[in-house]
């Protein structure tokens, strides 16, 4: 984890709410988070040659995200995730196919991107054949890979949950996307049952589970730290876990320890779950100290 070098592969998307439309993805969330905590990180993933996919690109230029490996389609649409909220502010999302992400390709220079430290992906760019092999392809060149599994119904398929977790190192549940491992592995659903059985079954050293309001765990060598979460007042969750994540890797590749890691990372969190939209605006530095 020497190398502060991150590049994040998947989907890139417009976030259709209610009140408006809100650039997003999980992979160009984290992407966002990762360039403002002082990570050099790089989005590979697909977008229209049409007005959204326009307006993607140029927000991703504000934010000082590097665009150079976001590669256009000339026929598929910029992809899209029709939100509708709850009233607790939970999100449920419907995707449209198929779109650009869907043909994501292993470019040459995403692959020199991905040797040169750690790959971040998800499941949901490869609900595509081609997405697949894309997605597995730069993985597979990368020094450390955490997946992020991110299961969104109806493509939450279980071979391609199963076979991600065969190339992660590091990896990032939430308390619902637990219950569908345990359950597709046959075991009880319990953060330690799900950890013992990606230990000894995938090799995986390390596991994030995230709970909402119940906090965070982080297993790796044999340590276990347990995270209360942070206050907030809930307006909406898109976003939330991308920060977290995004936090969480900066601090550990910054060499900080893992408990002091975890709990920059729930603050980060917190803060975005109580603003609209995945990227609120705050300062990295005033949320460390």
């Amino acid at each position: 984890m020497a190398s502060t070098s991150v590049t994040c592969v998947g989907e890139t998307l417009w976030d259709v709410l209610p009140h408006g439309e809100y650039l997003g993805g999980a992979p160009l969330n984290f992407a966002a988070h990762a360039t403002r905590l002082g990570l050099q990180a790089r989005l590979v993933s697909r977008v229209g040659d049409d007005a959204r996919g326009r307006r993607a690109l140029q927000a991703l230029r504000d934010r000082g995200i590097d665009t150079s490996l976001v590669q256009v389609d000339p026929t598929l649409p910029t992809g899209i995730a029709a939100t509708t909220l709850d009233p607790s502010g939970s999100a449920c999302y419907r995707f449209p196919a198929p779109c650009a992400w869907d043909a994501l390709a292993a470019s040459d220079e995403a692959m020199a991107a991905a040797r040169d430290g750690t790959v971040v992906f998800g499941t949901l760019a490869q609900r595509d054949v081609r997405g697949t092999a894309a997605v597995l392809t730069l993985v597979g060149a990368a020094r450390w890979r955490v997946l992020d599994l991110n299961l969104r119904p109806p493509h939450d398929q279980r071979d391609v949950a199963l076979g991600s977790l065969r190339h992660a190192d590091f990896v990032k549940l939430n308390e619902h996307e637990l219950e569908a491992i345990a359950r597709w592995l046959g075991i009880r659903a319990t953060a330690a049952a799900v950890q013992s059985a990606l230990r000894v079954d995938f090799g995986i050293r390390w596991l994030c589970v995230t709970e909402g309001s119940r906090g965070a765990s982080l297993w790796h060598e044999g340590e276990h730290i347990v995270q209360p979460a942070a206050p907030a007042t809930v307006v909406d969750t898109v976003g939330a876990g991308d920060a977290f994540l995004a936090m969480l890797l900066a601090e550990l590749l910054s060499g900080s320890a893992p408990t002091l890691a975890m709990r920059r990372a729930a603050q980060l969190g917190a803060l975005v779950a109580s603003e609209r939209g995945a990227f609120p605006a705050y300062d990295p530095q005033r949320l460390r100290d």
